[in-house]
């Protein structure tokens, strides 16, 4: 049998059972030293943290649990249901020891965690099992799909404490032995929301627990029954401490499920592309090992893990934030069937040898990763690239800021706001942070908007009224609207920019386009391109967007030949020619003849098509759409070979129309032209729900407004006729 098995021979028997303890005494060294290196790679580089940082540290110095909104000027004094306080108050003790702090952190939660399920196996007869250590390690890989450091870790922790201790307490028959997990759950819920999972876990395993004993018992176990009713009603009653009490359980099981978050959020979209794939065969290997493990226990498993591992897998499917959660439910199904099982399986074979080797060897791979030098994801190559300014955040920015007494209300992307925060600007000058659980539903949509919809920046600095604006990597549109509206550029570097308006802060001189294009060649000699190709395409289109389109086309025709066959660089040159601020005909015809002579039709497709379709050349246009698999269809080419179909009237028009795994949630194109598809097919109500939907993503698309206003005119529907009204209001010219 594979991993685990009978050995018919004694000696071999020792002789396998002396290299299996030893193998996995090697695996427990290399994950424990994998986990605990990668947890010191630059951990804060994360959108996602610094306003932590800035409510713990405004807990600590007030001694108060945050209860308002201090830090974001639209936002002030709105109510909030901090969700995480006990972690923000940690991370901010850890950041505030220096750049060691978090990273410790990370790693000391992760080796626990591990270290957890190994000590798990002592109890579960699984104490050298190659299952269970390749099951831990699919779980590290599920970890992947999120960043190290968010509260989110709390929840992991949370899943494996709970699942290893109800696994070791499965034949208790006192609740009151249940108290550390009392605790745990209140630390739980004051980390992250997460914590309903915790209620969920003991309810369906003390449930398993008595239909096992009325089957085994042939009557009531009402015993059972009291003692994991108690267990229950300890851990949720433990829910309720928290400055909040019972509307704690808002956030998870309301605010989560607004569109505006599912439509705004990274972590709220499914997975795509190649990392689909990936965590299929991931989910498929796992599901191997699980099986595996089952059949060598005679079929034992604990099946409310098993139903709620199946559940997570589901919602993973749509929302990339519960691949972690799934995962960490790997190594605790195969403990349950240890600890489920009447007989143990002690021995083992060549087979659990070479399971050991694979696993070892994997984990070496994985260690070498990450401290070797010459892998682009190894740590030395991360820090010096955070040294260098690469970085989503706007480091190079919020430096000169600082040293040069920047002060006044800034606006930005959520995503800079809480590094802003972070680094000291947190008395209310920043825009917004990624914090959305502090905002109600309109405000949420507002800071969507201007993430998705740069050309409404304008507006909301008529609105706002900020004295600076902060361009992060994510705004490489916003300088063409901030030209056109008389902001002069004050900082420059090719990650981060500083603009300001005319009158203000004269004594900074403006930064000249001759003074942009030497630092950004001064990067690029000093430091070669960023490793984050993402990064660059983000950099040569904020060059053009600062009215630089001949230097952005010579830095993008001029990168090496290798490059001309990446996909980045191919969506590079379709925002380029076809997004505002567009680059003129003669460099979009130039790169249409590199894309013919070429010669890589997948790579290029969707931007020949885009070139064809803009010539009036449709045909050409459709025929090239229709070569490319539609799994493999993006949002913009979906959306172009919808538009085709429609304009045809194609019956396949609805078909695509309806697809929601090519289209980005907040493509309001993608929702008109639903609309209209399913018009055509004489589905009003549909066609209604798509309207409003449409006018919720673009209400600054005045030609879509409207359609929308006709439409609504035409069916007599006066609930998309008031949507459209106040989208006019608010985001109207």
């Amino acid at each position: 049998m594979w991993f685990d098995g009978a050995v018919p021979n004694g000696s071999d028997a020792s002789l396998a059972e002396r290299l299996n303890g030893k193998l996995h005494r090697l695996f427990v060294l290399l994950i424990i030293a994998y986990v605990v290196a990668s947890g010191f790679q630059p951990v804060m580089n994360n959108v996602d943290l610094g306003w932590h940082v800035a409510q713990g540290r405004w807990m600590v110095e007030h001694a108060a649990i945050y209860r308002h909104d201090v830090l974001n000027y639209p936002n002030l004094g709105h109510p909030v249901i901090d969700e995480y306080p006990l972690f923000q108050v940690i991370l901010y003790l850890a950041w505030n020891l220096g750049w060691w702090g978090p990273c410790l952190l990370t790693a000391l939660a992760y080796a626990a965690l591990v270290g957890m399920l190994l000590r798990a196996a002592r109890f579960c007869n699984l104490r050298t099992s190659a299952l269970l250590a390749a099951a831990i390690g699919f779980m590290l890989l599920f970890f992947q799909v999120a960043t190290p450091l968010r509260p989110h870790v709390v929840t992991y922790l949370g899943i494996v404490v709970l699942g290893t201790f109800l696994l070791r307490h499965r034949a208790t028959t006192t609740w009151t032995a249940f108290w550390p997990v009392a605790l745990l759950q209140i630390a739980w819920t004051n980390s992250h929301s997460g914590f309903v999972i915790g209620p969920a876990m003991a309810a369906l395993f003390g449930a398993e627990m008595i239909v096992r004993h009325a089957i085994r018992n042939h009557a009531m176990p009402w015993l059972t029954l009291k003692t994991w009713l108690g267990v229950f009603l300890l851990i949720l009653l433990a829910c309720i401490v928290n400055p909040y009490g019972v509307a704690r359980f808002y956030p998870p099981f309301y605010q989560d499920q607004l569109e505006s978050i599912r439509a705004y959020v990274g972590e709220m979209e499914p997975l795509g592309g190649g990392l689909a794939t990936l965590y299929g065969i991931l989910t498929l290997a796992s599901a191997i090992v699980i099986l595996i493990a089952v059949f060598r226990r005679g079929g034992a498993i604990s099946l409310s893990f098993l139903l709620l591992a199946f559940l997570f897998y589901l919602e993973a499917l749509s929302l990339k934030k519960a691949w972690p959660i799934f995962g960490s439910f790997v190594p605790l199904l195969v403990l349950s069937t240890g600890a489920f099982s009447s007989s143990a399986v002690s021995r083992k074979d060549a087979a659990s040898v070479f399971g050991y080797f694979v696993v070892g060897a994997l984990a070496a791979m994985a260690l070498v990763v990450e401290l070797d030098a010459a892998w682009p994801t190894s740590l030395q190559v991360q820090w010096g690239e955070l040294d260098r300014g690469r970085s989503e955040l706007s480091l190079d920015a919020t430096a000169w800021m600082k040293a040069h007494g920047v002060e006044g209300r800034l606006f930005h992307r959520c995503e800079d706001g809480g590094w802003l925060q972070q680094e000291g600007f947190d008395q209310g000058e920043t825009f917004s942070d990624t914090g959305f659980g502090k905002y109600d539903e309109a405000f949420i949509h507002e800071v969507g908007l201007v993430n998705e919809r740069p050309a409404l920046v304008p507006r909301y600095l008529r609105a706002y009224q900020p004295e600076y604006v902060v361009c992060g990597t994510f705004c490489y549109q916003w300088p063409f609207y901030l030209r056109q509206n008389g902001w002069r550029l004050i900082f420059y570097s090719p990650n981060s920019s500083v603009w300001t308006r005319p009158e203000t802060r004269t004594d900074l001189p403006t930064i000249r386009d001759e003074e942009i294009m030497t630092a950004f060649d001064r990067d690029v000699a000093s430091y070669g391109r960023p490793v984050d190709t993402r990064l660059y395409g983000r950099n040569l289109i904020a060059l053009n967007s600062l009215g630089l389109e001949d230097f952005a086309f010579a830095q993008l025709t001029a990168l090496p030949k290798d490059d001309h066959h990446a996909a980045w660089y191919w969506e590079a040159a379709r925002f380029l020619c076809f997004a505002e601020p567009a680059f003129s005909p003669a460099h979009r015809d130039k790169l249409r003849r590199e894309a013919d002579e070429l010669h890589d039709d997948a790579v290029t497709a969707e931007f020949r098509a885009y070139c064809e379709n803009a010539s009036g050349d449709t045909d050409g246009a459709l025929r090239i759409l229709e070569t490319v698999p539609k799994n493999n269809l993006g949002n913009y080419a979906a959306e172009l070979l919808l538009k085709m179909d429609l304009d045809r009237k194609l019956p396949e028009a609805l078909e695509l129309a309806r697809r929601t795994d090519c289209f980005d949630l907040r493509n309001g194109r993608h929702w008109q032209y639903l609309a209209q598809a399913e018009e055509e097919a004489g589905h009003p109500e549909a066609a209604t729900r798509a309207w409003k939907k449409a006018v919720f993503y673009y209400p600054d698309d005045a030609t879509l407004m409207e359609s929308a206003a006709a439409f609504a005119k035409k069916m007599g529907d006066a609930s998309l006729s008031s949507a459209i009204q106040e989208s006019a209001r608010v985001y109207g010219k």
